[in-house]
């Protein structure tokens, strides 16, 4: 008799827990659900629409829509601006390792200060909060050739907003540059504060210097951050469009990719080749993003 109490317990226990098993993959399966229907609805169906769309001259507004094959791709490469607009995107990427160098730098001291760290973290992390349309307005006064800031405190009188492709790119890098280090600084504190003081002990101990304990200890700990910092980067650059329409006011120098699909594609009615434009923009991101994945061993820490 009481085998038999036991064994229907133990069923009655295992029915149980195979029923809460149960309840739980219902309700993550129901989590899971709602960013993967908003995946395929707004991400995966808009990208299959706008591959479709890419091989057609579709233009609402002369009610046209012809299959073209592959004209649009071979026109926007025969294009000198989408060219220019090419080189110019991934110049103005320079603003990323630099950045995110200076942020590292800016980390560390802060790290080892002893007071008003705080304070400091708040001021260098205000960029990165700040809207970025009312940093683009400011640093377009900065960078005023008459009167501007940098001009009058350096006794230049370079036009950084006019006609020179290479001037305007630079005060674009200078200004991404200083509203990436916040951002760029907050994420590796955020790291430096878990690598344990003993690594560093050991480190003098067996007679390390300081720039080996660098070296061989905070850099590879910050391996993994750095490629999050220099992946999302790259992606968001890529990306970028207020640059070219804000700061750089339509410029050449200052057109991007982004700006070119808006100009010539949307701006003038031409959906199938802004769509056209946009997959090469895309396709350009996935294949960065597979070779940044493959080589990410490379900022994997070794350190155990």
């Amino acid at each position: 008799m009481p085998a038999e109490l036991d064994l229907r317990y133990t069923k009655k226990l295992h029915k149980r827990r195979m029923t809460d098993k149960t309840r739980e993959a219902i309700f993550g399966y129901v989590f899971i659900a709602v960013p993967v229907i908003g995946f395929l609805v707004f991400t995966l169906s808009a990208l299959g629409y706008s591959l479709f769309m890419s091989f057609t001259n579709f233009n609402p507004i002369k009610n046209v829509f012809t299959f073209v094959g592959f004209d649009n791709y071979t026109s926007i490469f025969k294009d000198d601006f989408f060219i220019t607009a090419f080189g110019n995107t991934w110049i103005m990427l320079l603003s990323i390792p630099i950045g995110t160098f200076l942020g590292f730098l800016l980390a560390i001291y802060l790290n080892k200060l002893a007071r008003g760290r705080v304070i400091l973290m708040i001021l260098y992390y205000l960029p990165a909060v700040t809207s970025s349309i009312a940093i683009m307005l400011v640093f377009r006064d900065i960078f005023r050739s008459d009167n501007g800031l940098i001009n009058s405190l350096f006794g230049m009188d370079l036009k950084w907003l006019g006609a020179d492709p290479w001037l305007i790119k630079i005060a674009i890098i200078i200004k991404n540059v200083w509203g990436s280090i916040g951002g760029s600084m907050i994420l590796y504190l955020a790291i430096l504060t878990t690598i344990p003081k003993s690594y560093y002990e050991s480190a003098r101990v067996s007679g390390a210097k300081p720039l080996h304990g660098f070296v061989d200890i905070t850099m590879p700990m910050a391996n993994s951050t750095t490629f999050y910092i220099i992946t999302t980067g790259i992606m968001a650059g890529l990306q970028s469009y207020a640059d070219s329409a804000i700061f750089g006011n339509g410029l050449p120098g200052s057109r991007t990719i982004v700006y070119y699909i808006w100009q010539n594609g949307i701006n003038a009615a031409q959906y199938g080749y802004a769509s056209a434009a946009s997959m090469i923009l895309a396709f350009m991101i996935l294949i960065i993003t597979i070779f940044l994945f493959r080589f990410s061993s490379m900022f994997r820490s070794n350190i155990k």
